[in-house]
């Protein structure tokens, strides 16, 4: 019988592997469930979605998964809010985060699974299937480059609409349908756009900013990386006359197209350049561009080189607009310590997964090259607070502080904190496992509450105020619990109005810290008073005492008066 279960199990581990079409099919399901019209369905769904890329998203890379969860909990937010421009935003991102991971799968799997993988990223990016139609049957770059022209097709649609739109919530969702659809062909290597430039196109109509300029750009970029792709290995061999002389080597022409490919990446941001040295200029110009960025001393020549690169990379030219990328992100960390502070954990998740984005694009690949260490904990850790439950002001204040710490690194170097490490372990801890944890103190302080109140519960006024100051000693784990049971119930039992009960915790801020204070003050001065007249009471304060035996030789001797000797214990003692 044994064995039966075991087979079992590990058929049932098996069958959780799904393959990363049938995933996307159940994904897609829980996600035309997602609907304004009905919250409770559209949370229910949601929930289902991030259950089912937790536990059975095998196929799809942990960095994708991650950012797929993340917009997810975005979702959750749109659907609360009642925001239809940001719900469809998230969702369209979600479907190609996804999609990305089928576009990849596609040129992966074998010829057989390939026309599967093919009608999922169809359906997931919004792909014309006659566009696609026999892409399968291609040769792996004339598929890339087909499949490519046909997202930068529609990119460019999208560009325009955003240009053109008449309001800023149209323009901003037809930014972010040519964002999504650039997630699922980044990694192009004619690629001439970049993640940071539709994040800062997006926060401009967002913020209320002009942002028709930064659109235009982004559709002259598209435009010449489409013009990259126009040059096909046929139209490229009439291109070789210019080296005649060199008919006796046939194998020459294949070499000369294999140059080619990157070319056509160097004009668009080397258009001002003389035309007399087309191939010197791209190696030239970057070397300009990072000459401006300042590194500190302390970084050897190879590290400053790779910090530049990257830096580079995201579009910082001098160190100091670096600095207030993180100056940004640790704003966007305070905002979501304000709204923690103020019991609103929605929207400090919010804030935080915010602040995720900024430093997962922005600020993580430099300084992964200056303290990796650190680096790798705070981006846990933003992960891991965007999402979790009963989540404090104190953790999101963690990676405040973490954040200073990388500026600190960058300046003086990476030094080794043991402190902040611990503190950001603990951090990642919020969630369900600190959430059992304190609401099972919480339930096991009520037992020796009642232990104390069978021992000192009697009718002895000093024995009484021990009593009391035992249950002050014990309130605010009891407190501390029940601002958890709130945080819980707020968020899987949908019940939101509970949220409030997370100012119970000493972890919230300023009141909570002082009331904890009081009820030690409370602590003190209760067991002091109540010890005092117990000591007293048997004799050990010499004031006290020589009062107690003063009263006993005024009584009756117990051969006189049986009867009005008998008392109580708790009463004398």
């Amino acid at each position: 019988m044994k064995r039966w279960l075991a087979l079992a199990w590990f058929l049932g581990l098996w069958a959780l592997a799904a393959p990363l079409p049938q995933v996307y099919d159940r994904l897609e399901e829980a996600l035309r469930q997602v609907r304004l019209e009905n919250p409770t369905q559209a949370l229910a769904a949601l929930d289902r979605a991030q259950s089912l890329l937790r536990q059975e998203s095998e196929g799809l890379p942990p960095v994708l998964r991650d950012a797929t969860l993340l917009h997810l909990q975005d979702t959750r937010q749109a659907v609360l809010k009642q925001s239809r421009v940001d719900l469809e935003a998230r969702l369209l991102l979600v479907r190609h985060l996804v999609g990305k991971a089928l576009y990849d799968g596609f040129f992966q799997a074998p010829s057989g699974e390939k026309a599967a993988y093919l009608a999922r990223l169809s359906r997931a990016t919004g792909l014309d299937p006659a566009q696609v139609q026999g892409v399968q049957n291609l040769s792996p770059e004339e598929a890339r480059r087909r499949l490519e022209s046909s997202y930068l097709q529609l990119m460019a649609e999208d560009l325009s609409r955003a240009l053109a739109a008449p309001s800023r919530p149209e323009a901003y969702l037809s930014l972010a349908r040519a964002y999504a659809r650039f997630l699922v062909i980044q990694d192009s290597p004619q690629s001439t756009l970049k993640a940071q430039d539709f994040v800062q196109a997006l926060a401009r109509v967002s913020g209320g900013e002009s942002f028709r300029p930064e659109v235009q750009k982004l559709i002259e970029r598209a435009s010449s990386w489409r013009k990259a792709l126009a040059p096909t290995p046929s139209s490229q061999t009439p291109a070789a006359p210019s080296p005649p002389p060199r008919e006796a080597q046939p194998s020459s022409p294949p070499e000369a197209q294999k140059p080619a490919s990157p070319a056509p990446t160097a004009p668009s941001p080397q258009a001002g350049l003389p035309m007399a040295s087309p191939q010197l200029a791209p190696p030239q110009a970057p070397a300009d561009d990072v000459q401006t960025f300042y590194t500190p001393p302390w970084m050897g020549e190879t590290q400053a080189r790779l910090v530049r690169q990257k830096a580079l990379e995201l579009g910082y030219d001098y160190n100091f607009q670096l600095l207030e990328a993180l100056a940004q992100t640790q704003a966007t960390v305070g905002l979501a310590i304000t709204a923690l502070g103020r019991g609103d954990a929605q929207a400090g998740r919010s804030h935080l997964d915010r602040a995720s984005w900024q430093f997962h694009l922005g600020l993580e690949p430099v300084f992964a090259a200056i303290d990796p260490v650190l680096t790798e904990q705070v981006s846990r850790t933003l992960i891991h607070l965007s999402t979790a439950t009963g989540i404090r002001a104190s953790d999101a204040l963690v990676v405040y502080e973490a954040l200073e710490a990388l500026r600190n690194s960058f300046s003086q170097g990476p030094s080794p904190n043991v402190w902040l490490q611990l503190k950001l372990w603990l951090a990642q801890t919020a969630g369900i496992p600190r959430t059992v944890f304190f609401l099972l103190a919480s339930a096991l302080s009520f037992f020796p509450l009642y232990l104390i109140q069978l021992t000192f519960g009697g009718r002895n006024v000093y024995w009484n105020l021990l009593g009391l100051a035992f249950l002050f000693l014990f309130l605010p784990i009891v407190a501390e619990g029940l601002s958890y049971f709130g945080s819980l119930m707020a968020d899987y039992g949908n019940l939101p109005w509970l949220a409030w009960l997370a100012n119970l915790s000493i972890g919230q801020g300023l009141i909570p810290y002082l009331a904890w204070g009081l009820t030690i003050f409370f602590v003190v001065a209760l067991a002091g008073a109540g010890l005092r007249g117990i000591a007293a009471q048997f004799g050990l304060l010499r004031e006290r005492g020589r009062e107690v035996t003063a009263t006993q030789d005024q009584r009756p001797s117990a051969t006189t008066l049986t009867s009005e000797t008998i008392v109580e214990w708790d009463e004398e003692f």
